[in-house]
């Protein structure tokens, strides 16, 4: 883990002395020590990623619709394919996060594990047939 310097020279300390035991560390640099902890553990609360939110089937579909203007939303069970983690993923898969606190953005992002695509990374519509095509195409790189 990487603190970042501008914090811990703020509080008059240096990588090492974070990590050190708080046992180790004179009454003086304890505090600046305890202070920039806090300091590092509210930042870090703040830029983590959110949880999904679990909006109920009509809230869900009219927030796809309004996060994802670029296609019709007719129902959940629109399906789209998601060309970063080449998943075919439904409007009842797709998370809807940030929102709750006033300091993140509402979005939507694609709910496979390690996925960072957006809307903008999905094809709509997507029929069964045209999924192996598709998949081909993206998986391959047409090749």
């Amino acid at each position: 883990m990487i603190i970042p310097a501008e914090l811990t020279a703020k509080h008059g300390l240096n990588q090492e002395q974070f990590f050190r035991s708080l046992d180790s560390v004179d009454e003086i640099n304890q505090k600046s020590l305890e202070d920039a902890a806090f300091e590092f553990a509210t930042i870090a609360n703040m830029l983590s990623p959110s949880q999904p939110i679990q909006p109920g089937a009509e809230d869900k579909l009219a927030t796809l619709r309004r996060l994802d203007q670029s296609r019709a939303w007719n129902s959940l069970d629109d399906q789209l394919y998601c060309t970063i983690c080449k998943n075919v993923i439904s409007g009842r898969q797709i998370e809807v996060v940030g929102g709750t606190n006033g300091l993140r953005a509402l979005h939507i992002k694609c709910s496979t594990p390690g996925c960072v695509s957006t809307p903008a990374d999905w094809l709509f519509p997507v029929k069964s047939d045209t999924v192996r095509d598709i998949d081909f195409l993206f998986r391959d790189n047409g090749v």
